[in-house]
């Protein structure tokens, strides 16, 4: 199922109502579109990916509001009851991608078989469960790229459903790498006990996720030590491990990314901008670009939309990396 729209299953249209609810949640389901005031859930999902860009899209799940947005993506498990809204003043592009029952089992099964079991068992690879962590992840190298190459088809107005099978097979291969990468992170940690670094990770995602969705308010370290639901001075020594950075080096890098694709993507002041990602006063922002960057905000409003890349890094911002795998693009 391909939409280039976002459905609103509150109007009367009982044709279309009927049509989606026959399909949603038993095939591949693509949403694509732009809008400033759009409202979907609660229901539940398959296994989802989503992401957005020119703002935030708010998801609402298991008791939490996390803002999806240019700097990340969110993945959520099979089974997921989930509500997004988007509430802004300028359009807001958001793509999720939601895979049919089992396609997730069947990809990981094969991932993990030799050639020669591929070769004697054919399409009968035994399936592997697959449970992901649901944090908002920085764009990467791996995901990021197949999102984006299949939102560039999805603006070019491809229908194609075989060719986008063979898109979400290829990035439900990166999420599951993406993913066993992040557990060998979790692994790396300086813990003694296996269970205490899942849940420290665990803990400290939680308010990573506060903090990408808040960080334009006022908020102090024991309000990020009480979302993850550790005494502050814990929380500090184990955000930083876990970030390689302190919490306010990291609300510093996420107002700054922003404000650059404020600065290039509208005519706000210096002073307005500054307002809008949380820092108090025009001054601040100057110096945490010019910090950041080594140019004044002017020189870097005047600089390609790629220069805000290169604030990421493997805890957070984005990576600007081209999707090349020779098949997709041939396809």
């Amino acid at each position: 199922m391909l939409l280039r729209s976002f459905p609103d299953l509150s109007q009367s249209d009982s044709d279309f109502n009927q049509w989606f609810n026959s399909r949603w949640g038993r095939e591949n389901c693509i949403v694509w579109g732009r809008s400033r005031f759009a409202d979907f859930g609660p229901c539940t999902h398959t296994l989802s990916i989503r992401a957005a860009w020119g703002g935030a899209q708010h998801c609402h799940f298991n008791g939490r509001t996390v803002a999806v947005d240019d700097d990340n993506f969110l993945i959520l498990n099979h089974g997921r009851v989930c509500a997004t809204s988007i509430h802004a003043t300028r359009p807001v592009e958001s793509l999720a991608i939601s895979f049919r029952p089992g396609l997730a089992e069947r990809i990981c099964g094969a991932m993990a078989a030799s050639c020669e079991s591929a070769l004697a068992q054919g399409d009968t690879l035994a399936e592997q469960p697959v449970e992901f962590m649901e944090h908002l992840r920085p764009h990467d190298r791996a995901v990021s790229p197949v999102l984006r190459f299949i939102r560039a088809h999805l603006m070019q107005g491809l229908d194609d459903e075989g060719w986008y099978e063979e898109q979400l097979i290829f990035l439900l291969e990166r999420m599951r790498a993406q993913q066993l990468r992040t557990i060998e992170r979790v692994e790396a940690l300086q813990l003694v006990r296996a269970g205490t670094r899942h849940e420290i990770f665990r803990r400290v995602h939680l308010a990573t996720d506060f903090l990408h969705t808040n960080y334009a308010q006022s908020f102090s370290l024991s309000t990020l030590a009480n979302v993850a639901c550790l005494s502050k001075y814990h929380f500090l020594r184990l955000f930083t491990l876990v970030h390689g950075l302190t919490p306010f080096a990291y609300l510093q890098r996420k107002r700054t990314c922003v404000a650059l694709r404020l600065l290039k993507s509208t005519q706000l002041t210096l002073g307005e901008v500054a307002s809008c990602v949380g820092f108090t006063t025009r001054s601040a922002l100057r110096r945490q670009i010019r910090r950041s960057m080594g140019l004044s905000p002017l020189q870097a409003r005047k600089q390609s939309s790629t220069v805000a890349t290169t604030l990421g890094s493997t805890s957070g911002g984005l990576a600007s990396t081209r999707h090349t795998n020779t098949a997709q693009v041939d396809s």
